[in-house]
């Protein structure tokens, strides 16, 4: 008998929040799709059969935030070395390019991995900017008031929004229109250190014009606002995305008195996607734990991934996130969710990744829940401990078993 299917997994939990499915079910894949799931399927019908017994499969995971420009932007890390081989077969760049080097970008970077990237082009036309500040190291010796070496930190630094000139909406329009299947809308950070606050309405005002020529997003960097996050929702629609939203610099999601912020309530039932990016500066362990409690849970969850460099001696994976928020009170349901479905709708995926459905692409990710005693902290060094973890085990991207080798 002529085998029916290039793959089969056997004996795994399907958790598949796009339909509902949370049981031991079988799985098939063919000519990079997935080709049935059923409660037994025989392993005489496929040519490759995988036992994945007291696993639990999901759809292939989707990371939102990431920065994968490598050897341009200096914190950047290289895309099929953090992303499959913790189960993630589809990633965005977060605006690391601006329009002006994505060619590049999309050339020798994006169309050069194993793992599927898709990406924001940055409002700014110089993309993501990295002085020594920003990736972590001392400027060297800054003169004093008395003219003698200071061992202060320079407070410059610079910033890709502080010269609006380089926002270049035309330019960033024709990225989008130019680049269809790869550039799905426009990112921009709204730092006090990155724009300042004269420019962060602006930014705004400009990034909308481009998502509103475009058909597309805004994903907007809000760790460190200078200004309310009520203002900044006004320029935002259903679909686009705030991201590093539990973040707990000033102007934050809650009140003086702890409480989650009437407007922020409000954003979130209006459609503006919460997302987590969390790099440890970028997120706040206690004031997740709290919006949680408050039933604000995130939209999406995604790891902002860099690489590690001195400074940021800890990156989360995306498994490791998922890990945290599910310690943090996130059911293992819901972080599943917010890494697959709900992150395939926010990439305007939706039906094609992030499910298991029949006929979808064929991306699964193997994971299991591990017990044991582990830690994880935010930027202020705040630390939790933990008694699970996500382990992933194996991943299939494209109908195929993805190895390093």
């Amino acid at each position: 008998m002529t085998a029916q299917y290039d793959i089969l997994l056997k004996n795994g939990h399907v958790l598949d929040p796009t339909q509902g499915i949370n049981q031991k079910k079988d799985i098939a894949f063919l000519d990079g799709k997935i080709a049935l799931l059923e409660d037994s399927i025989p392993t005489k019908h496929s040519r490759k059969t995988v036992d994945v017994s007291e696993n639990i499969i999901t759809p292939g995971l989707i990371d939102i935030h990431g920065h994968y420009f490598e050897h341009i932007v200096p914190f950047a890390t290289r895309a099929d070395s953090v992303c499959l081989p913790n189960g993630v077969t589809t990633t965005m760049d977060a605006g690391s390019s601006g329009w002006t080097h994505f060619d590049g970008f999309r050339e020798f970077i994006i169309e050069s991995q194993q793992t599927r990237i898709m990406a924001l082009v940055n409002l700014s036309a110089l993309g993501m900017m990295a002085s020594k500040r920003n990736i972590g190291e001392n400027f060297g010796p800054t003169i004093g008031i008395s003219g003698g070496p200071s061992t202060m930190l320079n407070p410059e630094r610079v910033g890709e929004l502080q010269d609006l000139r380089f926002a270049q909406v035309e330019e960033a329009i024709k990225c989008i229109k130019d680049n269809p299947n790869t550039v799905l809308g426009v990112k921009i950070r709204i730092d006090q250190d990155i724009s300042g606050e004269a420019n962060v309405i602006p930014a705004l005002e400009r990034a909308r014009i481009v998502a509103d020529a475009t058909d597309s997003f805004i994903m907007v960097h809000v760790a460190r606002v200078p200004i309310p996050l009520s203002k900044v929702f006004e320029y935002l629609n259903p679909g686009d995305i705030v991201t590093h939203i539990f973040h707990s610099a000033e102007n934050n999601i809650l009140d003086e008195k702890g409480y989650v912020r009437s407007e922020v309530k409000e954003a979130k039932d209006k459609g503006i996607i919460f997302d987590i990016g969390a790099d440890r500066k970028n997120f706040g362990i206690n004031l997740s734990k709290s919006a949680i409690e408050q039933d604000i849970l995130p939209s999406t969850l995604s790891s902002d991934i860099t690489k590690t460099r001195p400074g940021a001696e800890i990156i989360y994976t995306l498994p490791e996130v998922m890990s945290l928020y599910m310690n943090l009170g996130m059911t293992l349901e819901e972080v599943i969710e917010c890494s697959t479905k709900t992150s395939a709708k926010a990439i305007r995926q939706e039906g094609l990744l992030g499910t298991l459905k029949p006929g979808s692409i064929g991306d699964a990710s193997i994971i299991k829940i591990e017990s044991g005693e582990f830690t994880y902290s935010d930027g202020e060094n705040y630390e939790i401990s933990a008694s699970r973890k996500i382990s992933p085990k194996l991943t299939i991207k494209d109908g195929k078993i993805w190895n390093s080798e």
